[in-house]
């Protein structure tokens, strides 16, 4: 079981000990991400992240940081996404005191240097290019400014040439100040370790921290989809990807999309996977994702096939939408698909960092101290009208958009690719 400790300041402690785990992995979380961006800051909670990594006022160097961690062979790595900020390390158990301070270190104590910031702005234009260069992730980006226009889910998470050439050190260092404190961040801990003697460790780290409170974001309002757009390149395959707005992560209906989720593209066996990669060898890649936001969410249906292929792989995925909105799925398929999300979630369990990652986003996003048996109980209970009815409320054509890039002519393709789902 998951316990919780709440320091004075109000930061959030949740660990798990795994007693035959060898490993220990921790978790510092911050909630914020780029949709607490405005658009002329675009990127600026990526660039923090960056920056933290150059040099802490015990470490100089990156060099230094990455050895602290590597050299007791352990992994150093963080992510940013819309809604949160996450520094990760996985170490052997009897080496967590030495990644918590190494950690630590690294998020309250960055240097800001100007000539760190110089340099890694440099770096995230030549990320942000090489992503532009790959198809799906092009059409992944240009996808979700279509879902979400004007809208700071709808920007990049890496921001824009625009927005980081105009980015000063100051204003980052402000951002890092202002959300990077107590209130605002979870740190999540499991594998073989002592609760107690973290929770000591924890206070010691960040008993100082500052207050503060949790920011505030500006709510999505779904005003209908219908929007598509071709992007011509020239690549070997082309990319396609469809994209409809369902909801976010407090409604409980999310169970039921995630059944219908993976029936439809999660795994070899799902329905995508079997009509367009194993029957007919139209693509490699074919997948169906969920994005849970807090008021919000979406689901993004990808494949990438060569160009010649892209007609039959579009209207094959739009029969497929169709079919289950009008006929629902099996019984033997939603059994099928319970028990491997089930499966998922035990292998989680046996995972240190998959299951810090889980416990940390959740306590930070949602509040709660979730239970892995009480998540399975929820997709028990899901029936088969469910997740027809489900379908039926979100396939239908005035709620997808979608984009197709790479070397396609014909940008007025979509009115034929769409009739499956328009009456």
């Amino acid at each position: 079981m998951a316990k919780v400790s709440v320091l004075p300041n109000g930061l959030r402690l949740i660990t798990r000990h795994k007693k035959e785990a060898a490993s220990a992995s921790l978790a510092i979380w911050i909630g914020v991400g780029s949709r607490y961006e405005t658009r002329s800051q675009n990127g600026i909670y990526h660039l923090v992240e960056h920056l933290l990594f150059q040099g802490t006022s015990k470490r100089q160097s990156a060099k230094e940081i990455s050895e602290a961690i590597e050299g007791i062979g352990g992994v150093l790595n963080a992510f940013t996404g819309q809604e949160c900020t996450c520094y990760i390390t996985k170490v052997p158990a009897y080496r967590l005191d030495q990644a918590f301070e190494v950690l630590s270190d690294l998020v309250l104590n960055p240097l800001f240097r100007l000539c760190d910031f110089e340099k890694e702005r440099r770096v995230v234009v030549e990320e942000i290019k090489m992503h532009q260069d790959q198809p799906g992730d092009r059409a992944e980006m240009a996808l979700f400014e279509l879902l979400f226009p004007r809208h700071p889910l709808g920007a990049d998470i890496a921001g824009n040439s625009t927005s980081l050439r105009n980015m000063e050190l100051a204003r980052v260092q402000e951002a890092w100040q202002a959300k990077y404190v107590a209130r605002n961040m979870v740190v999540s801990i499991t594998g073989a370790i002592d609760s107690s003697a973290v929770e000591k460790k924890t206070e010691q780290y960040f008993d100082r921290l500052v207050v503060g409170r949790r920011p505030r974001y500006r709510v999505f309002k779904d005003k209908g989809q219908n929007r598509f757009r071709v992007e011509r390149k020239d690549t070997a395959e082309t990319h396609v990807c469809l994209g409809g707005i369902t909801f976010g992560r407090y409604q409980e209906e999310r169970y039921a999309l995630d059944i219908l989720n993976a029936a439809i593209g999660v795994g070899a066996s799902s329905r995508l996977y079997q009509e367009i990669r194993d029957k007919r060898g139209l693509a490699y890649f074919v997948h169906s994702s969920l994005d849970f936001f807090q008021d919000t969410g979406c689901q993004v249906i990808e494949a990438s096939c060569d160009p010649d292929n892209v007609r039959q792989v579009l209207d094959l995925i739009w029969q497929e939408l169709d079919s289950i909105r009008r006929n629902g799925i099996t019984s033997q398929e939603m059994e099928r698909v319970k028990e491997f999300i089930r499966g998922g979630y035990l292998l989680r369990l046996e995972d240190t960092l998959s299951e810090a990652l889980w416990l940390g986003e959740r306590l930070l996003l949602e509040n709660c101290v979730p239970s892995m048996s009480e998540e399975v109980k929820k997709y028990d209970q899901v029936r088969d009208e469910d997740v027809q009815a489900l379908a039926d409320r979100l396939f239908r054509l005035e709620n997808f958009s979608g984009v197709v890039v790479g070397p396609l002519k014909d940008e007025k393709c979509w009115e034929s690719y769409r009739a499956p789902l328009s009456s």
